[in-house]
């Protein structure tokens, strides 16, 4: 008898931060909803998916404030949780605030290609809110992602 092993999928969808031209910067408002409050360094977005939630179908800012961050060892329930229901929720972009940043990554490459390693430059968030505008910057398959935020310019 032969026992074959079939890998499943690795890796996360996400924002491809590699394509910068939907980093966009947003000056803070009034007016934002709770869900939508961003603190200092690496902010994570998504949809919450609770029905029961004010947030419902909205997209949700998760703080993760000043630290390294694996997209895909660090996201769990605790870490990536509406700010109303606090039920999880999958991050799908990122934003940054009062902070330096950068990204490291290892791609899925395409049909035939082999998976690319890559990686963002240490860049300053000033006092607004700058996010990856998925629609823009388009999503991609990372089979290792890591972005950090510090508050000192390293």
């Amino acid at each position: 008898m032969v026992i074959r092993l079939r890998g499943g999928d690795m890796g996360v969808d996400f924002v491809d931060l590699s394509n910068g031209s939907g980093l966009k910067r947003l000056n803070w408002s009034t007016s934002a909803p709770k869900w939508r409050k961003a603190g200092p360094g690496l902010c994570l977005e998504g949809q919450c998916t609770n029905r029961n939630c004010k947030a419902y179908s909205q997209a949700v800012i998760m703080n993760i404030r000043f630290k390294k961050f694996d997209m895909l060892l660090d996201v769990n329930q605790t870490t990536c949780q509406c700010p109303i229901c606090k039920e999880y929720v999958k991050p799908n972009t990122c934003g940054f605030n009062r902070c330096w940043w950068c990204w490291k990554g290892i791609k899925e490459g395409g049909a035939g290609e082999p998976p690319k390693a890559c990686s963002g430059n240490w860049t300053e968030a000033d006092n607004a809110y700058h996010y990856f505008d998925e629609k823009i910057s388009g999503s991609v398959t990372w089979r290792q992602l890591i972005i950090e935020a510090v508050e000192k310019k390293p």
